[in-house]
């Protein structure tokens, strides 16, 4: 059998499920329950998928979370799998039976790719369906923000005025029109507004392109600043910390959850933001510090949040700042139908196929 070496993560354990008889029936038994919202019937969907990929199914699955992990199976891998792990001329020389690497994605900066194609290894890469909702997602939120939906679903008749206190004051048509009739205050336009995107990576990329659709203006902060260049490419300007919390007016957060990460946007950050700006988040929660942002959206400082991420999943019924009428909270459903990431994971065994199947082919002639 094929060796297929993965760098550790949980979604890709799905990998498993699909290639390895070995694979355990309670791993079997987590992954259709997990996939139950997109997938009716798991072994079905299981089964059509492996007769898909005959000649990489069946293989032996391994998974690796260190540097020094990878350096020990590449010597056996047909097959490499990676998100970060660093492949270069030390992991080369290991990998003496490697002939494809995928990257979960498409960022291949830690890959050596002229010594991968010196020595016939080929890369693959993959624009993740998944990183594509995440945008649409965190898109949705910044236009939910703008619009005011939350308060404007369903704001339509006089007797929805009159549960919440307040009283109808109807236009005088005869000279105007009669939009807005409820009178709702503080709707903003995406056009021509800035977007910070606190982060660079994939996800933020998707967000980036459909944000310019709408006509916004897209700033970035990341760790290691694009170049004129890349800026160009993405049609962005790369700038710093102080300045991208400074003139977002939308500010969506794109960075993993680290210990250097964790409460990255805390009070100073949050008071930094331009009065009446807004805060998406579909990263981590744990990024904004949780009783700052409390504090930035009672005094109205912060015109409202946005989190499709939490605290704790799922939220205590006891959470503050779901009693705050300017927070917004979806349950973690921005990467949309499961089917995206099982998608996902088809098309990149697929990419790998013909060449394992050429390699087969050639041991057995």
């Amino acid at each position: 059998m094929p060796i297929v070496l993965i760098e550790e993560d949980k979604i890709l354990r799905v990998i498993e499920a699909i290639l390895d008889p070995r694979v355990s029936l309670e791993r079997l038994a987590a992954f259709a329950d997990f996939n139950s919202t997109a997938v009716d019937d798991f072994p079905e969907w299981l089964a059509q998928t492996r007769r898909d990929l005959v000649g990489l199914c069946p293989s032996e699955v391994r998974f690796v979370k260190t540097q020094e992990e990878l350096l020990e199976h590449l010597p056996d891998a047909d097959v490499l799998i990676t998100e970060g792990l660093k492949v270069g001329e030390r992991e080369l020389l290991r990998a003496t039976k490697l002939r494809v690497i995928h990257q979960f994605g498409t960022q291949v900066s830690h890959i050596d790719t002229k010594a991968c194609s010196k020595r016939g290894i080929a890369i693959q890469t993959l624009r993740r369906r998944t990183n594509i909702a995440m945008a649409e997602h965190t898109m949705m939120l910044c236009l939910n923000l703008a619009k005011r939906f939350a308060f404007a679903n369903r704001w339509v008749s006089v007797d929805d005025l009159n549960r919440r206190g307040m009283q109808y004051k109807p236009y005088d048509t005869r000279f105007t029109p009669n939009a807005n009739y409820m009178r709702l205050t503080d709707l903003r336009t995406l056009h021509g507004s800035n977007l910070g995107l606190l982060g660079f990576g994939e996800i933020a990329q998707e967000v980036a392109k459909m944000a310019q659709v709408f006509g916004m203006n897209v700033l970035c902060h990341k760790a290691n600043p694009l170049d004129e260049a890349e800026q160009a490419l993405h049609g962005v300007k790369c700038v710093s910390l102080h300045e991208l919390l400074e003139r977002s007016e939308f500010l969506s957060l794109h960075v993993p959850l680290t210990e250097s990460t964790r409460d990255m946007v805390g009070e100073a950050e949050l008071m930094r933001m331009p009065k009446g700006s807004f805060l998406i988040n579909t990263a981590r929660a744990a990024i904004v510090d949780h009783d700052a942002l409390v504090q930035a959206l009672q005094c109205e400082h912060i015109a409202g949040a946005a989190f499709d991420v939490h605290y704790s999943e799922p939220v205590e019924s006891d959470e503050i700042l779901l009693s705050l009428p300017n927070f917004l909270a979806t349950p973690h459903v921005g990467g949309a139908s499961r089917m995206n990431v099982l998608l996902d994971i088809k098309t990149l065994l697929q990419n790998c196929l013909p060449l394992i199947s050429s390699q087969l082919h050639l041991s057995i002639t």
